[in-house]
């Protein structure tokens, strides 16, 4: 399998931002970390034997992010800086990474952005929020309303960061229209610590109140919020994907060599 590891300045972050890319070619793949996690955990938690027959096919090929969890949602103080060093994260990867990508890698295609736990949330959020470079989100266990996890903390700027405060009010036509033509896949398990599965499956209606395309997949018992539920539920994610979806009235695949390409909606300087 071909690793590369890459390390870039921010100057959105003001630091150092790393991540790791794994394969040559086929559908991007942007991986999110879990809670206060780095770049490097999917690989070394075992996520990557289970898709690497897809990733050395040339199906997809992974991106595998840095986070920034510790300054924002989960530093000691909650104060509006939550907010704004989340936005400084939610930039680095727009204005650094997916330029990087894309000049020195040729990626222009839109990404599948994926995570588990707190990496769904992030995941959830730049496919919501950013069509124009994602067309595919894959969540796994997570969780979309964050503010009930900051203890009753909550000021404005958290709004436009939780799913489910700004779906059930996304009217924006063109928004919507971007988001009709992508797929949402919410996926999670009823065993130990699925503590917040009740956010998936309103998430999953609100998508579905919007016109959104989505499949909502409830795993069982057995099936903790863990690592070994992740790797199970990422192969029966690539396997559907690859296999077709139902986007409108076609049914169509979003990974593999077969896949529908869409580019992403890069301003014209």
């Amino acid at each position: 399998m071909d690793i590369k590891y890459h390390k870039i300045y921010s100057d959105i972050l003001r630091q150092d931002f790393e991540f790791k890319i794994y394969g040559h070619a086929g559908k991007p793949v942007m991986v999110f970390p879990t809670s206060c996690g780095r770049f490097f955990d999917y690989e070394d938690k075992g996520m990557l034997l289970p898709m690497a027959p897809y990733i050395e096919r040339g199906d997809i090929r992974l991106i595998s992010v840095d986070g920034r969890d510790w300054e924002s949602w989960y530093k000691p103080t909650k104060d509006e800086w939550i907010a704004i060093r989340h936005g400084h994260y939610e930039s680095c990867i727009l204005n650094d990474v997916i330029p990087f990508l894309r000049r020195e890698y040729c990626i222009d295609e839109k990404f599948l952005a994926t995570g588990n736990s707190m990496g769904a949330f992030h995941a959830v959020n730049f496919g919501l929020k950013f069509p124009r470079f994602f067309d595919c989100t894959v969540a796994l266990s997570g969780v979309y309303n964050f503010v009930t996890e900051l203890h009753g903390y909550y000021e404005p700027g958290l709004y436009f960061h939780n799913p489910l405060y700004y779906l059930p009010r996304l009217n924006d036509k063109e928004q919507l229209a971007r988001l009709r033509k992508s797929f949402f896949l919410i996926a999670h398990g009823t065993g130990a610590w699925e503590t917040f599965n009740d956010q998936a499956r309103e998430l999953a209606s609100q998508l579905c109140s919007k016109g959104i395309p989505n499949y909502y997949d409830v795993w069982g018992p057995n099936y903790a919020h863990d690592w070994y539920t992740w790797h199970e539920m990422i192969i029966k994610s690539l396997d559907m994907l690859k296999a077709g979806v139902w986007i409108g009235n076609e049914e169509t695949r979003l990974v593999g060599a077969r896949r529908r390409i869409a580019p992403q909606e890069v301003p014209i300087a």
